[in-house]
């Protein structure tokens, strides 16, 4: 069986003194994990790195099998990476949530929103807001989606504001009344385009999507949220 793909190295550990087990997400074919044969003459040194953009073919006998890759370098990002703490944060924070993805499981629009994570890491205005839309993907992606599109409690679509942590539903000011304590706020730009965006809201975003992360996903998986995560929210309210 052969896979030819593009896709990001989620991550590459040693599984002997010549080859690496890595786990890469691919754009059509979902996560895969396989054996990659160490290189050191061949100037492969510094390609199957986590965060790379790769071409990759994956081959085994069996589909069940392991399986090895070959792979050639598409978009390199390790710079991105070694002159930035936070940008490694970045990484290792999505990277932390790619690798409890269920392995070949379709994934294409976390595939594209990813690499465009990836390639604005230097705008410090837009990435924190394709971070946190990564995250409310991969919750629907997970099977615990939240619906922001009309209010819990009167079907409203306008003045939606607030969000219900039992639900996961959107709740509108009028909704709310009496029960604001009790809910998740909801930043402005979930809602509205070209809404302006400050630092509360960015924060507010995290918040939610960090309530969602821990009670829906990294329960049902027995994990805490990472080490990188919680850096990253502590670096954006500096």
């Amino acid at each position: 069986m052969n896979i030819s793909d593009e896709g990001i190295i989620i991550s590459s550990k040693k599984f002997s003194d010549s080859v690496n087990l890595m786990k890469v997400l691919t754009k059509n074919n979902g996560i895969y994990s396989g054996l990659i044969r160490l290189k050191k003459k061949s100037g492969a040194i510094g390609i199957n790195i986590p965060g790379n953009t790769i071409s990759i073919n994956w081959r085994a006998r069996l589909s069940e099998h392991l399986g090895f890759f070959n792979s050639e370098l598409i978009k390199s990002r390790t710079s991105n990476y070694l002159n930035s703490s936070i940008n490694l944060e970045i990484l290792n924070s999505i990277c932390a949530l790619l690798d409890i993805f269920p392995e070949r499981e379709e994934c294409e629009e976390i595939y594209i929103l990813t690499e465009e994570l990836f390639n604005n890491l230097d705008n410090k205005s837009l990435w924190p807001i394709l971070y946190i839309k990564f995250e409310l993907l991969f919750i629907e992606k997970m099977g615990y989606g939240l619906d922001l599109k009309t209010c819990a409690v009167n079907g409203s679509a306008e003045n939606l504001t607030w969000v219900s942590p039992k639900t996961g539903r959107a709740v509108s000011i009028k909704g709310a009344e009496g029960w604001e304590k009790r809910l998740l706020k909801l930043p402005n730009f979930f809602t509205e385009i070209d809404s302006l965006i400050t630092k509360d809201d960015l924060i507010d975003g995290f918040r939610l999507t960090e309530y969602f992360l821990n009670k829906r996903v990294y329960s049902q998986q027995t994990k805490n949220l990472s080490s990188s995560r919680i850096r990253l929210v502590n670096y954006l309210k500096k």
